[in-house]
């Protein structure tokens, strides 16, 4: 793997970090009282992502130059959406602090932000869907890395909600724990075809369907984690609220928040440990 773990961290905090504000938005339309706190784990996970990408630069002062291959390059629109991503976060949690400032100046700066993000999610999608590596060029990691930010943005908002004691805490629950669903059954209906497909394509492709299935402990052991997270979250969490009270509660969504993003650690890790370039059948 070597310098790929930078690139592991570096998707996972940024996807996150765009899934949470999105997430945020949507779930305070009307009452943006509750962003404050969350918006600031926003910038947090972003600046994280961006600090780690640089341990896979092979020179890091260079990277602003990476920027002006905008017409051609997905590593470019990838650095610019991203950059642009966290300027706006910048604005909105800045006007979000300012009282005075109307609350329909706060949700546009929040939703440009939040659509900045996810053209770097495209971006970043892009980049491996261009490669020569027939395990990436696939519908499959537009559908991965998108919901991988639905997953851990609403299981993560969910948590900041809970610890600030944000109104309305047994609805936001159930929205973001149908959320959390909804990703983690994406991910799991569209495994079983993914794998189909590579066994029957290129030599390349069949050699990552064979490091697959040599890596199979840590694939089950990922989507294990993926589900056993959704079945807390979803069910026992909502129990444990209505019977048993918030500490109980607690408890049971940081256990399922560990869960999912160890899940989607150890499928990032595949994701990059079993890419195999299509020179390979050239030898």
């Amino acid at each position: 793997m070597g310098k790929e773990w930078a690139l592991v961290f570096f998707t996972l905090l940024a996807q996150m970090s765009v899934g949470l504000m999105v997430v945020a938005q949507a779930l305070n339309l009307k009452q943006r009282e509750g962003l404050k706190p969350v918006l600031l784990w926003v910038g947090i996970l972003m600046a994280a992502s961006m600090v780690v990408s640089l341990g896979h630069l092979g020179s890091p002062l260079g990277a602003p130059r990476a920027i002006f291959n905008l017409k051609t390059s997905w590593l470019s629109r990838e650095i610019f959406f991203s950059a642009g991503f966290f300027v706006l976060w910048l604005v909105n949690y800045y006007l979000e602090l300012r009282t005075q400032a109307g609350e329909g100046v706060k949700a546009i700066s929040g939703w440009l932000a939040g659509f900045c993000g996810i053209l770097a999610l495209i971006s970043m999608a892009n980049i491996y869907v261009h490669t020569i590596l027939p395990a990436w060029e696939t519908a499959y990691t537009h559908l991965v890395f998108y919901t991988t930010a639905l997953v851990l943005g609403a299981i993560l908002y969910a948590v900041l909600a809970y610890r600030n004691r944000q109104e309305g805490q047994q609805g936001m629950l159930k929205i973001t724990g149908i959320l959390t669903v909804i990703g983690v059954a994406l991910q799991l209906l569209s495994l079983p075809p993914y794998l189909a497909s590579l066994s029957a394509g290129p030599v390349a492709a069949q050699e990552t369907a064979r490091l697959l299935l040599g890596a199979a402990p840590v694939l089950i052991f990922s989507q294990a984690l993926a589900v056993l997270g959704g079945i807390v979250f979803t069910f026992l969490a909502l129990r444990a609220y209505g019977e048993k009270g918030s500490l109980l509660t607690g408890q049971w969504l940081y256990g399922a928040l560990a869960l999912l993003v160890l899940a989607e650690l150890a499928s990032r890790y595949l994701f990059y440990a079993t890419g195999v370039s299509i020179t390979i059948g050239q030898f």
